[in-house]
């Protein structure tokens, strides 16, 4: 059996569980003899830094590192093999089950910090530079393995999308630690594989920098029992004319090319979309991971050009692919069933146009005969024709709405 034990980065950090599994193992490796907490393991060790050495990236480390664990484990029995952090953000353990080799973790407190938050998120700093995965500030967050300069710089680069320049953070080195900002944490004198960094969790609600997970928090303190007294009043229905309101507001700053104004009109799109799932799961109807979940799930589904075994080289492909597993997924079974599913809500002369270019696909009408247009054209000719209406007291909207159910009428049979 190989036992993945994660070893802190600081003597103290070693627990009594991983403490005796140290000493019960016929073998102990470790991955550097750099490492500050194995001043605490009273016991002779086979080291991987001559592997650090010849790899050419980490996968191929870590394939390196666990078939030597496999290998060790053939000719003792039982190997310890000791990694720094907590033990489940070493890629061995993935590089172990990849090889189908019998493994355990006892994982380790992660971290020589005092970490007064209920979640901390543990990660090499190669995995937060290659994979940027999101963060949310208001959990603590440590990084290790900060082994030199450039990574330090890569990695400021990414978290000062999340924290401010003048953010405080810690940075531990061979078991010294020092108080600094993240603006300040590409220029330590020395970087090596102990080299970590601690940032404190703050789930207040007025900092300068922000995310998703933030915004989250403000909408349910604002519809908390001691919130705010008109959001919480709020249903699907009475902030629907919002969330129309809104979209709207954003393509006209598209439509200006006003990126401020754009960055602004989206954030309150996606307040909406907060808004809806925050009464959902008050009533139970659903959460915001659920819709998130559903949304991730539909991508997945439809991009079988990517995640499938179709290939498509132009966005007209793709389009077709995911046009084609939308109609598996929704279950259409005609070209009336496709046009009944149109938006009710549609504006009218939208839902004409989308209406007619969805028969054309499905081959049940063509342009042929119909006379092109310029956009000028277009415009007088549709403006006249409203004039018209007006003058003879006839809604344009419903007019044309009760056109096109009539034109999907046709196809029911």
């Amino acid at each position: 059996m190989i036992t993945v034990i994660g070893v802190g980065n600081a003597p103290e950090d070693l627990t009594l569980k991983a403490r005796d599994a140290i000493e019960r193992a016929a073998a102990v490796a470790v991955k550097t003899q750099k490492t500050p907490a194995l001043k605490a393991v009273k016991k002779a060790v086979v080291s991987m830094d001559d592997i650090f050495q010849s790899a050419d990236d980490f996968d191929s480390l870590d394939r390196k590192i666990a078939e030597r664990l496999i290998d060790l484990e053939n000719k003792n029995g039982s190997v310890a093999y000791c990694t720094d952090g907590d033990g489940l953000t070493d890629g061995i353990a993935l590089a172990l089950k990849e090889q189908g080799a019998a493994f355990e973790i006892i994982r380790g407190v992660g971290g020589g910090a005092q970490n007064p938050c209920s979640a901390k998120l543990t990660m090499t700093a190669y995995c937060a530079v290659e994979l940027k995965p999101y963060i949310d500030s208001g959990a603590a967050l440590e990084i290790i393995e900060i082994g030199d300069r450039f990574i330090a710089g890569e990695l400021k680069l990414y978290l000062s999308e999340y924290y401010d320049a003048e953010q405080e953070v810690v940075m531990y080195r061979n078991g010294k630690s020092e108080k600094t900002t993240l603006e300040n944490i590409d220029r330590a004198e020395k970087y090596d594989i102990t080299t970590a960094l601690f940032i404190d969790g703050d789930s207040s609600l007025g900092k300068k920098r922000c995310g998703v997970a933030d915004l989250v928090r403000m909408m349910n303190r604002l519809t908390a029992p001691d919130g705010c007294p008109w959001d919480k009043a709020q249903t699907h229905e009475s902030i629907r004319s919002n969330l129309i309101e809104e979209a709207y507001e954003a393509v006209d700053a598209i439509d200006a090319k006003d990126t401020d104004a754009l960055r602004e009109e989206i954030g309150d799109v996606l307040l909406q979309a907060v808004f809806h799932c925050d009464i959902a799961s008050r009533t139970g109807e659903f959460t915001l991971n659920d819709a998130v979940t559903e949304l991730c799930n539909k991508l997945y589904f439809r991009h079988t050009h990517i995640f499938g075994s179709d290939r498509a080289k132009e966005s007209d492909e793709a389009l077709k692919f995911w046009e084609n597993a939308k109609a598996e997924e929704k279950k259409y079974v005609s070209l009336y069933d496709i046009l009944t599913r149109l938006p009710k809500g549609f504006p009218s002369l939208l839902k004409a146009q989308k209406a007619y270019k969805k028969v054309v696909k499905a081959d049940r009408a063509s342009y042929d005969g119909v006379k092109d247009i310029t956009e000028a054209e277009l415009q007088t000719a549709l403006f006249e024709l409203v004039k018209r209406a007006a003058k003879s007291g006839i809604d344009a909207e419903t007019a044309l709405n009760k056109a096109v159910e009539e034109y999907i009428g046709e196809f029911e049979k």
